[in-house]
């Protein structure tokens, strides 16, 4: 495979290339291959794809992507040009299992099949902004869920009183925030958990401050180092990504495409969606991705319900699956808040969608969370359950496709609710959810039930 040293290498003397070219030649490559590879949405209610001949199709139109593009480096300015045995190589390469924790809490995360029977791997919380006085009795009830196999830290704007500004202050929240989570996951019992840096910057000196067996991140947890959408890359990211590969923790990445952007609809996004994984792997060395594609009016909570992109994230994450060993994740992101009926219907939907897709579970959160603002441990439970009873019903992707729609209908006409803080509505001492929440919870409970979704 690829050395990072030689992408290292690549990003400085590569191609000079501005980056509105880089923008225009991204939107022309994905518009020909969109044509080229006969990639189109078929209307109507679907929501999960049917058709087996089009994931190896996308998978191919991805790896021309890539070969034809290669990635851009926004330090440098350069692209890094990729050979097409290289991108197959490195593919070959991917590992379908990465392990994570220590002791007790050691856990495995695997590659999922399509349809498969076996419960999926899961991140029940965090990617989202908290303040510094309930921090670690968040992150000690997110970590009381059984299932949890790891969870990522947050981002905040305070620390110790004071605004986080510049490099100082921000090597110094970073570490506080490890110190967070490492307190978080020992009063819930359980201190071998994996834990993932939310990273307060991009900044080099941000990312590898923490690295720290006895305080920070030690080499059993992991680290978030994402491309930028437009398969673009950083270099103080490929920077950490050279220390950690030495350090030995594992590292994730935000893998999904935006529709709506340089990439055109939910078709071209299918392309980027799954070059978008394969570039990362090659230019960071991540293993775990959450994938699919979303939609630049879903992110800013504008709609609720867009059934093409629910299956151009279903072709996605079945040409993954089929065709590499990418470690796929479904991140649940719902338009409407937590403690609202279509915060839970929203989850209930992507979570079906990801038990037959082959996508594990990753930390539902308000798609336009705010601080204090974007989940409680209520819908990581719920998502768990949701998929469960999915894969112990063996759903294929055809009932997936009829339970969903029916799902679908409950949507109409409705705009996303605006939700509450995790305070105001689940009670972070015992547990659980406040009166009123308990009582939306077991509403939409009944609602599924009487859809025919088996819940126990």
């Amino acid at each position: 495979m690829i050395g990072l040293l030689d992408i290292a290498e690549r990003i400085q003397t590569d191609e000079k290339v501005e980056e509105k070219q880089w923008d225009m030649e991204l939107f022309k490559t994905i518009s020909s291959l969109v044509k080229k590879y006969g990639i189109k949405f078929p209307g109507g209610d679907c929501f999960i794809n049917l058709d087996e001949s089009l994931p190896e199709r996308a998978f191919e139109a991805g790896v021309e992507c890539l070969e034809t593009l290669g990635i851009y480096c926004i330090t440098t300015k350069r692209r890094v040009r990729l050979s097409r045995e290289e991108i197959l190589t490195a593919i070959r390469e991917i590992p379908t299992e990465i392990l994570m924790g220590e002791g007790r809490d050691r856990r495995v995360w695997k590659q999922r099949r399509i349809e498969g029977r076996e419960k999926l791997n899961v991140c029940p919380g965090h990617h989202t902004p908290y303040t510094e006085e309930i921090a670690p009795l968040v992150v000690k009830n997110f970590a009381q869920i059984p299932r949890a196999d790891f969870i990522e830290g947050f981002n905040f704007s305070n620390v110790d009183g004071r605004e986080i500004i510049g490099p100082p202050m921000e090597v110094y929240a970073s570490r506080r925030q490890m110190g967070w989570m490492r307190e978080g996951i020992r009063k819930a019992g359980r201190p071998g958990m994996a834990i993932v840096y939310y990273p307060i910057n991009t900044r080099a000196e941000d990312l590898i401050c923490v690295m720290d067996p006895d305080y920070g991140l030690r080499r059993t947890d992991g680290i978030l180092l994402s491309l930028l959408p437009d398969l673009k890359m950083e270099q103080d990211m490929l920077s950490a990504a050279i220390v950690y590969e030495e350090y030995g923790a594992f590292k994730i990445s935000g893998s999904f495409a935006m529709a709506g952007g340089f990439c055109g609809g939910v078709e071209g996004a299918i392309i980027e969606g799954i070059a978008k994984p394969i570039a990362a792997m090659i230019a960071y060395r991540d293993y775990i991705h959450y994938t699919g594609v979303e939609h630049i009016h879903m992110l800013n909570a504008k709609e609720i319900l867009l059934p093409g992109v629910n299956w151009a994230r279903s072709v996605v994450n079945q040409a993954l699956n089929r065709f590499t060993h990418t470690i796929c994740m479904r991140w649940i992101i719902p338009t409407s808040g937590p403690g609202t009926e279509l915060n839970l219907l929203e989850i209930a939907m992507q979570s079906i969608e990801a038990a037959v897709n082959g996508m594990n579970l990753y930390a539902p959160r308000h798609c336009r969370t705010t601080i204090n603002h974007g989940q409680t441990p209520l819908e990581a439970e719920w998502m768990i359950d949701i998929a469960d009873a999915v894969i112990e019903q063996e759903f294929n992707r055809e009932t997936a496709n009829v339970l969903i729609t029916k799902i679908a209908e409950l949507f109409e006409n409705k705009k996303p609710q605006d939700g509450y803080s995790i305070t105001e509505c689940y009670d972070l001492i015992h547990h659980r959810p406040n009166a009123d929440y308990e009582k939306v919870y077991h509403n939409v409970r009944s609602q599924l039930k009487a859809l025919g979704l088996k819940l126990f």
